[in-house]
């Protein structure tokens, strides 16, 4: 069978960001809201620490930090009651959880490397295992440090999108409409967008996902001072001319959107996407202004009011 590479990219949907056509699970999303993929990965993963904690929330990521301090130290007292707690002189005789408590506190102030000198360690042993725990908590902090600068210099999208697109109405023709905001007063510039929708073709033969690269009024903002309204005529061309939001829920569609710019802050290029299904879409509405414009004082931008909307006039 001789194999045509022509007719192949003839039926190549390029737009498909690499998702493919065989996705046909009925009422899943693509991308979820918050802009991860809808993708469970099993089996053997590639997994490495350094980026696990990287990728862990703040809350997270505090939590753990504070759990292997606690864990490690408590190691390190539990080895200093192992090889005998008279080893480590100042510490005043009591029972076991006085003397677990010292060795935690002298744990401590080694692993720190503050070194109060109210208790010293006597011995080879205990000397050895001071030492140890010194030399660990040098590198821990130099872990700890490393990873949470990291966490922070990371570059972070803080667009925020609306929660509802909406079907308004566009010069001479309907669109479909969404909005974007920098809800960080840093600057972000060169920002692009791009809006593909996807949807299901159910056949008695097979079920086939495709993909259509929707046409933008604007696809590109050189600055993004204010919010940005992205807009798609709904022309003859497009795929959802005639289409109703009842429509697009029987070929199960989705809207996938994709955002880009460079964030002067970072110095960096940052990216975000999110997606809306037909529950997402609203119609006969248009967007609340963001912003209030005055002559003698700056632009106000009312960041709460990115997803109020407007009820047309009938």
């Amino acid at each position: 069978m001789e194999f045509n590479i022509k007719k192949t990219l003839q039926n190549t949907p390029f737009s498909d960001l690499g998702f493919g056509t065989k996705l046909t699970k009925v009422g899943k999303r693509l991308i979820n809201k918050d802009g991860s993929f809808n993708i469970i990965r099993s089996g053997k993963k590639s997994w490495t620490i350094y980026q696990y904690l990287l990728g862990l929330s703040s809350l997270k990521f505090a939590f753990l930090s504070l759990a292997f301090f606690i864990i490690i130290n408590c190691v390190f007292a539990g080895l200093f009651i192992y090889i005998g707690i008279e080893q480590l002189k100042g510490i005043p005789k009591g029972d076991f959880l006085s003397d677990y408590l010292y060795a935690f506190f002298f744990s401590v102030q080694t692993f720190t490397t503050v070194g109060y000198g109210g208790i010293t360690p006597v011995g080879i042993a205990a000397n050895f295992i001071s030492s140890l725990c010194a030399s660990v908590g040098l590198i821990a902090f130099a872990l700890i440090t490393g990873l949470f600068f990291a966490r922070f210099s990371k570059p972070r999208s803080h667009i925020a999108f609306s929660k509802k697109a909406i079907f308004s109405p566009y010069g001479d023709f309907n669109s479909f409409q969404l909005r974007i905001v920098n809800t960080r007063s840093h600057k972000i510039i060169d920002l692009s967008a791009q809006v593909v929708y996807t949807w299901l073709d159910v056949s008695e033969v097979e079920t086939k996902r495709h993909y259509k690269n929707l046409e933008l009024e604007r696809s590109s903002v050189f600055m993004f001072p204010l919010n940005w309204t992205i807009v798609h005529p709904i022309t003859n061309e497009s795929p959802l001319f005639e289409k109703t939001i009842d429509d697009i829920r029987k070929e199960h569609g989705e809207f996938l959107v994709m955002i880009k710019g460079f964030d002067n802050s970072y110095n960096q290029l940052i990216h975000t996407n999110t997606s809306y299904l037909a529950k997402d879409i609203e119609k006969d509405v248009q967007f609340h202004p963001m912003y209030t414009a005055y002559s003698d004082s700056p632009t106000v931008l009312h960041l709460d009011c990115i997803d109020k909307l407007v009820k047309l006039d009938a």
